[in-house]
Protein backbone atom coordinates (compact mmCIF):
# COMPACT_ATOMS: atom_id res chain seq x y z
CA UNK A 1 0.00 0.00 0.00
CA UNK A 2 1.24 3.08 -1.29
CA UNK A 3 0.58 5.47 2.11
CA UNK A 4 2.64 2.71 4.11
CA UNK A 5 5.56 2.98 1.79
CA UNK A 6 5.39 6.72 2.03
CA UNK A 7 5.00 5.72 5.73
CA UNK A 8 7.92 3.95 5.76
CA UNK A 9 10.52 6.52 3.71
CA UNK A 10 9.60 9.07 6.18
CA UNK A 11 11.22 6.24 9.20
CA UNK A 12 14.21 5.99 6.12
CA UNK A 13 14.58 9.89 6.51
CA UNK A 14 15.52 10.30 9.89
CA UNK A 15 19.03 8.88 10.07
CA UNK A 16 19.95 11.10 7.37
CA UNK A 17 17.95 14.14 8.64
CA UNK A 18 20.12 13.30 12.01
CA UNK A 19 23.60 13.07 10.37
CA UNK A 20 22.93 16.34 8.25
CA UNK A 21 22.19 18.30 11.02
CA UNK A 22 25.18 16.66 13.56
CA UNK A 23 27.30 16.93 10.87
CA UNK A 24 26.33 21.22 10.26
CA UNK A 25 24.48 20.48 6.98
CA UNK A 26 21.96 22.57 8.21
CA UNK A 27 20.00 23.38 4.87
CA UNK A 28 19.59 19.24 4.25
CA UNK A 29 18.60 18.63 7.69
CA UNK A 30 16.22 21.84 6.96
CA UNK A 31 14.94 19.98 3.41
CA UNK A 32 14.91 16.40 5.17
CA UNK A 33 12.59 17.60 7.98
CA UNK A 34 10.12 19.70 5.01
CA UNK A 35 10.19 16.37 3.64
CA UNK A 36 9.38 14.09 6.41
CA UNK A 37 6.28 16.66 7.52
CA UNK A 38 4.57 16.52 3.77
CA UNK A 39 5.16 12.74 3.42
CA UNK A 40 3.38 12.78 6.99
CA UNK A 41 0.41 14.87 5.45
CA UNK A 42 0.59 13.12 2.48
CA UNK A 43 0.42 9.27 3.84
CA UNK A 44 -2.64 10.33 5.69
CA UNK A 45 -4.11 11.77 2.72
CA UNK A 46 -3.81 9.15 0.49
CA UNK A 47 -4.85 6.61 2.80
CA UNK A 48 -8.23 8.36 3.40
CA UNK A 49 -8.46 9.14 -0.91
CA UNK A 50 -7.46 5.68 -1.90
CA UNK A 51 -9.35 3.72 0.58
CA UNK A 52 -6.26 2.17 1.85
CA UNK A 53 -6.11 3.08 5.97
CA UNK A 54 -4.73 -0.25 7.43
CA UNK A 55 -4.03 -1.28 10.81
CA UNK A 56 -0.44 -1.41 10.19
CA UNK A 57 -0.69 2.57 9.35
CA UNK A 58 -2.44 2.99 11.94
CA UNK A 59 0.61 1.75 14.42
CA UNK A 60 3.37 2.49 11.62
CA UNK A 61 2.29 6.64 11.31
CA UNK A 62 2.18 7.64 14.46
CA UNK A 63 5.25 5.32 15.52
CA UNK A 64 6.95 6.92 12.94
CA UNK A 65 5.97 10.59 13.96
CA UNK A 66 6.75 10.09 17.62
CA UNK A 67 10.51 8.78 16.42
CA UNK A 68 11.17 11.74 14.39
CA UNK A 69 9.97 14.37 17.27
CA UNK A 70 12.22 12.41 19.51
CA UNK A 71 15.14 12.28 17.43
CA UNK A 72 14.64 16.00 16.50
CA UNK A 73 13.93 17.11 20.13
CA UNK A 74 17.13 15.06 21.32
CA UNK A 75 19.69 16.75 18.71
CA UNK A 76 17.64 20.16 19.12
CA UNK A 77 18.85 20.26 22.59
CA UNK A 78 22.13 18.55 22.48
CA UNK A 79 22.95 21.22 20.01
CA UNK A 80 21.76 23.76 21.86
CA UNK A 81 19.16 25.00 19.25
CA UNK A 82 16.63 24.76 22.30
CA UNK A 83 16.40 24.31 25.84
CA UNK A 84 16.46 21.04 27.34
CA UNK A 85 14.05 21.56 29.29
CA UNK A 86 11.74 21.87 26.39
CA UNK A 87 13.12 18.43 24.85
CA UNK A 88 12.42 16.78 27.97
CA UNK A 89 8.76 18.01 28.05
CA UNK A 90 7.90 17.17 24.81
CA UNK A 91 9.80 14.00 25.00
CA UNK A 92 7.99 13.43 28.65
CA UNK A 93 4.18 13.82 26.93
CA UNK A 94 5.41 11.66 24.24
CA UNK A 95 6.33 8.43 27.02
CA UNK A 96 2.95 9.61 28.48
CA UNK A 97 1.12 9.06 25.41
CA UNK A 98 2.69 5.84 24.88
CA UNK A 99 2.56 4.41 28.17
CA UNK A 100 -1.18 5.61 28.38
CA UNK A 101 -1.74 3.71 25.02
CA UNK A 102 0.05 0.60 25.89
CA UNK A 103 -1.89 0.43 29.32
CA UNK A 104 -5.30 0.52 27.05
CA UNK A 105 -3.91 -1.65 24.69
CA UNK A 106 -1.93 -4.37 26.70
CA UNK A 107 -3.61 -4.06 30.37
CA UNK A 108 -7.06 -3.16 29.42
CA UNK A 109 -7.89 -4.95 26.40
CA UNK A 110 -11.27 -4.98 24.97
CA UNK A 111 -12.88 -2.70 27.45
CA UNK A 112 -11.91 0.41 25.04
CA UNK A 113 -12.68 1.24 22.06
CA UNK A 114 -9.58 2.35 19.96
CA UNK A 115 -11.19 4.48 17.88
CA UNK A 116 -11.89 6.88 20.35
CA UNK A 117 -8.53 7.51 20.80
CA UNK A 118 -7.65 9.63 18.72
CA UNK A 119 -5.54 12.77 18.55
CA UNK A 120 -7.04 15.88 19.84
CA UNK A 121 -7.59 19.37 18.43
CA UNK A 122 -5.33 20.20 21.46
CA UNK A 123 -2.85 17.89 20.56
CA UNK A 124 -2.50 18.44 17.33
CA UNK A 125 -1.88 22.23 17.86
CA UNK A 126 0.67 20.89 20.30
CA UNK A 127 2.24 18.94 17.73
CA UNK A 128 2.52 22.25 15.36
CA UNK A 129 4.23 23.94 17.69
CA UNK A 130 6.60 21.33 18.04
CA UNK A 131 7.51 21.09 14.63
CA UNK A 132 7.79 25.11 13.84
CA UNK A 133 10.26 25.05 17.06
CA UNK A 134 12.49 22.60 15.32
CA UNK A 135 12.03 24.04 11.83
CA UNK A 136 12.69 27.37 13.27
CA UNK A 137 15.86 25.76 15.25
CA UNK A 138 17.56 24.57 12.32
CA UNK A 139 16.48 27.71 10.30
CA UNK A 140 18.57 29.89 12.56
CA UNK A 141 21.21 27.91 11.23
CA UNK A 142 21.01 28.50 7.98
CA UNK A 143 19.42 32.55 7.92
CA UNK A 144 21.23 33.47 10.90
CA UNK A 145 19.01 36.96 11.49
CA UNK A 146 18.18 38.77 14.67
CA UNK A 147 14.61 38.19 14.30
CA UNK A 148 14.78 34.77 13.90
CA UNK A 149 15.74 33.90 17.51
CA UNK A 150 12.93 35.58 19.09
CA UNK A 151 10.41 34.28 16.97
CA UNK A 152 12.38 30.45 18.42
CA UNK A 153 11.58 32.56 21.76
CA UNK A 154 8.04 32.67 21.17
CA UNK A 155 7.98 28.99 19.89
CA UNK A 156 9.64 27.55 22.70
CA UNK A 157 6.75 29.20 25.00
CA UNK A 158 3.82 28.13 22.47
CA UNK A 159 5.07 24.97 22.41
CA UNK A 160 5.81 24.50 26.05
CA UNK A 161 2.60 25.95 26.73
CA UNK A 162 0.61 23.43 24.26
CA UNK A 163 2.41 20.40 25.07
CA UNK A 164 1.60 20.80 28.52
CA UNK A 165 -1.92 21.66 28.15
CA UNK A 166 -2.35 18.54 25.75
CA UNK A 167 -0.58 16.98 28.11
CA UNK A 168 -2.79 17.37 30.70
CA UNK A 169 -6.10 17.14 28.87
CA UNK A 170 -4.83 13.68 27.57
CA UNK A 171 -4.53 12.60 31.11
CA UNK A 172 -7.85 14.02 32.10
CA UNK A 173 -9.17 12.11 29.41
CA UNK A 174 -7.64 9.03 30.47
CA UNK A 175 -8.56 8.99 33.97
CA UNK A 176 -12.43 9.56 33.23
CA UNK A 177 -12.56 7.19 30.39
CA UNK A 178 -10.96 4.73 33.10
CA UNK A 179 -13.05 5.63 36.09
CA UNK A 180 -16.61 5.67 33.60
CA UNK A 181 -15.78 2.07 32.41
CA UNK A 182 -14.95 0.89 36.41
CA UNK A 183 -18.50 2.22 37.26
CA UNK A 184 -20.14 0.46 34.49
CA UNK A 185 -18.55 -2.97 34.82
CA UNK A 186 -20.26 -5.44 36.66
Amino acid sequence: MLPNLITIGRVLLIPCFALAWVRGFDVLALVLFAVAGVSDLLDGLLARLLNQQSYLGQILDPAADKLMGLVAFLLAAWLHAIPVWLAALVIGRDLVLVSGGALFAFVLPGRFDPKQWRPTRLGKYATFCQVLTIACAIAISVWPQPLTRQYLGVLVIMSAVMTTVATVQYVFFSVRAISTRKRSLP
